[in-house]
This record gives structure tokens, sequence and C-alpha cells, in this order.
């Protein structure tokens, strides 16, 4: 009944007694049926293991079948040259994949937590490129030829921008936009562009039934991973091959429609596959097969930071040659899903009609390319460079319409300011932006009369359109 292994052997190898522990486990470590004197238990000779003196011995790791055990042997005689040992074997298989699990998970928040510390800075620089490049392509007199060098310029600010979103995904930091969400449509629709860019040879195969897949989710997050998930079938496939991706709605305990069922998505290939070394570190950030110039490693980081994120699960199966499985778990949701919003084209800028915004920015840059935005949009600009200074400028000009701040700065940052805003009884409408992934403080600042915010860098036209809304609001007022 002990539930450890327990063998009683002779220093030969011959197994004398073992409890039904041991007996099963003796079968993992031999691959098999065994018979007759044992040589080797995993990957270990027997000679190595019977080294322990009669106290204190010295526990020793042995792999195989698949396991991990611990392995432990005592001398039943006395003497230099025992005859007869009792070995015990404890399965630690579940203990260390638990143990590398949660040291993988600390390796990930060290890093994320590094990430969210350097996202503001990288932020407040990408917003200054942004921001200028957009202004200048607007200008008339440009021409054609450096018109296209802004687009591109635009186009490298936002991948960069795109790059500090994978880090704060697979940290877990990023900013969520969750709704009820009918994964059915959004997969089909991306599965169309799948087939429109991934190389002809590689045949897409979907498969789902008429389940309900509706889950609460960001859609963007959750297209940003099936393309990562896609874009690594693809590599793993040079050849060509089949990227097959399935839906399912598994029942959980109890009701089938109750929130525990869980949407399955499964994205297979018929590739290459992925080494065994290297399927336990897939998911670490970073960490990559492929040559240099090959990817950043940050794709399966960032795919299960947004599982992660969403309270998913996903795993990975892979054999050499035939192929990966990755198995994607969210909790399904029993609501009515929205349509996922379909994005357009250019959009003319709401324009401001001479009103004053009081721009408050730390970041020299980008205060300065700031007060060219609202000068472009229309308005007036005013300046300071913390929330100790905003305020002086409020008392002194009643005239201000709108507040557009920073959220951390020294001194005094975007919430202390907007609260003294309003003990002050300043009646003026407030706008944040951020660099930090700080949307639980900030929803928490819209109940108490925030306007809105936005993340650094802000898309030019959404910015337009807060910031006129805000003025108009309060306006109203």
């Amino acid at each position: 009944t002990v539930p450890a292994g327990v063998l009683l052997m002779t220093a030969e190898g011959h197994v004398l007694q073992t409890n039904p522990v041991a007996e099963a486990q003796l079968v993992a470590l031999a691959g098999g049926a065994w018979e007759g004197p044992l040589r080797d238990l995993g990957d270990r000779s027997l000679t190595d293991l019977l080294t322990s003196p009669a106290t204190g011995g010295l526990w020793h790791e042995v792999r195989g079948g698949g396991c991990i055990f611990e392995a432990l042997a005592r001398p039943v005689d006395t003497g230099t040259s025992p005859e007869h040992w009792v070995l015990v074997l404890n399965d630690v298989t579940l203990e260390r994949q638990v143990r590398e699990e949660l040291q993988q998970q600390e390796r990930l928040a060290a890093v994320g937590q590094l990430a969210a510390g350097i996202a503001h800075d990288f932020n407040n620089i990408l917003a200054t490129i942004v921001l200028y490049a957009k202004m200048v392509a607007d200008a008339a007199e440009l021409s054609d030829r450096s018109r296209r060098r802004l687009a591109v310029v635009d186009q490298q600010a936002w991948d960069a921008t795109r790059l500090v979103q994978q880090i704060l995904d697979f940290s877990r930091r990023s900013v969520l936009e969750r709704r009820p969400l009918d994964l059915a449509p959004l997969v089909k629709e991306q599965v169309k562009l799948l087939e429109r860019t991934l190389p002809e040879h590689i045949r897409i195969a979907l498969v789902f039934g008429d389940d309900d897949y509706t889950l609460d989710a960001d859609p963007t997050r959750i297209r940003q991973m099936l393309v990562n998930l896609a874009l690594n079938a693809r590599d793993a496939m040079p050849e060509g091959g089949t990227l097959r991706i399935e839906l399912a709605r598994v029942p959980g305990s109890g009701d089938r429609r109750s929130v525990s069922d869980t949407i399955r998505l499964t994205v297979s290939d018929t590739g290459v596959g992925i080494a065994p070394e290297a399927l336990p570190h897939v998911f670490e950030p970073f960490f990559t097969t492929k040559g240099p110039g090959g990817g950043s490693g940050l794709g399966l980081a960032q795919v299960h930071g947004i599982v992660g994120q969403h309270g998913g699960h996903v795993a990975v199966a892979s054999e050499m040659g035939v192929g990966t499985t990755f198995t994607v778990d969210l909790p399904a949701l029993s609501e009515a899903p929205v349509p996922v919003p379909v994005l357009s084209g250019d959009v003319a800028l709401s324009q401001g009609a001479g009103e004053t915004i009081l721009v408050v920015e730390d970041n020299a840059t980008l205060r300065a390319a700031m007060e060219d935005v609202v000068r472009q949009l229309g308005y007036q600009a005013l300046a300071a460079r913390n929330g100790r200074e905003a305020l002086e400028i409020l008392m002194q000009h009643p005239e201000v319409a709108l507040v557009l701040s920073d959220l951390v700065m020294p001194e005094m940052g975007g919430q202390a300011l907007f609260r003294a805003v309003r003990e002050q009884g300043i009646d003026v409408p407030v706008v944040m932006l951020t660099g930090h992934p700080m949307a639980q403080e900030l929803e928490l600042l819209k109940d108490e009369g925030l306007i809105g915010w936005m993340m650094k860098p802000p898309d030019m036209a959404q910015l337009a359109s807060l910031l006129a809304r805000a003025v108009q609001r309060g306006a109203e007022k």
C-alpha cells in the first residue's frame, strides 16, 4: 500500500520482491515486460544507483517511459559489499511539470515587468514619429515621392508599435477590449485572408459544426493569435502541406450551455514538426528554432499571453516529420454575439473651431508634437510639463476647453491632475493618453467623469474624433 515503488533486489540486479507500484514502474522504465537481472533503470545504470551508504543516502534522478523518478537505494546487509538492496522509486513527473510551469511563469512575469516598464518610453518615441509623419504627409506642398517615403516611415513606426504590443501580450499586460464574440465568423473571415496570403502549395481546411462558439474576447487579439499560429504552420511547411483549423464546443460540467463549456480552437499542420528538446520552450519569449532573420521568437509567446489573458489554456503536441497541433481552449459564453467591426478606409479628420486645448506631457519632444497636432486639427494649444503646471495654467486661462494629459508624469501624474481639477471645481473635460497598460485604472476614472482615453501612439483619426466629442460635451454643460 506504500504510494512509492519499493523493490528488494540483489546486487547483481535480480528482483526478489516488489510492491504493485514498483512493478508498474519497472514496466515503464524497461519500456515493456522485463525478464532476468536488471542492468539499467531508465537512463541510469544499476551500478550508479547502488551507491548509497546505509544512512544518508542520495536520491538519484531516473528518466524513462516519458516519466521522471527519484530513486533511493539502501543496503540491507552490513559490510563493504552488500548482497541485497532496497530500492525506492518516487514518480515526480507531475511535480516536475508543475515546477517547470511555475518557473516558466516566473520568467515570463520578470520579462513582462521589464516590458511594461520600457513600453511607456517606447510608445512616447513612436507616438512622436507617427504624429509628425502624419502631419507632414498631409502638407499640400509635399511631392508624391516624399509622401511615399513618409508612408514607409509611418508603416515602420506602426510595425514597431506592434512589436511592443507583442511584448505586452506575452507578459499579459496588454489592454483588452472584450465583448461577446462569435468565433466562427471571425475564423471564417481570417481563413479567407490566409487563402490570399499563404503560398499556393499550402491548403487550408476549416472544420466546424452548427454549435455556438460565443466567448468573451477581444476580436483584435484573437485575430492576432490565429494569424500567429497560421504563420508558424506556414514556416513549418516549406514544401507545402495542409493547415487544418477546427472549432469545437466542449461541454463542461452541468448544463451544456453553461459558461463552464469550452470553445476549442485547434490549428494543426503537416510540417516538419518540433524537436522534443525544443517543445517545452516554444512559448518562451525570444526562443526560436529558425535561423537568423527567420523570426523574433515572439509569435508563440504572444499566443500564450493572449490565451492566458482570456482565461484559457494552450497546449502543443508535435511529432518530427509528421506535424504539429496547437490546441487552444477558451471559456465559452452564452450570450448573443455582436458583429465584429470591419475597419474602414481613410476618413476625414474631425476639426475644431479654435477652442483651446491644454496639452500635459513630460516628454518634451512628444509634447511639441502633440501641440502641433492640436493646432493642425483646428484648436489653440497650451502646454504643461506635469500636473502641477497644468493646474496653474488652468487657473490663469479659464478659456481652456479640454485637457489632453499623459497618465504617468513626475511630480503630478494624470490621475492626480484629474482628481485635483474636480476638487478645485474646474469644470473642464479631461482626456488621457498613456503608454502604460493601465486600462483598469482608467476605466475607474471614467466612472468618475473622465471623458475618454487612448493608448500611445494614438491613431490620428481616432484622436481627432475623441477630442471633438470631448470639446462638444464640455460646451454642452
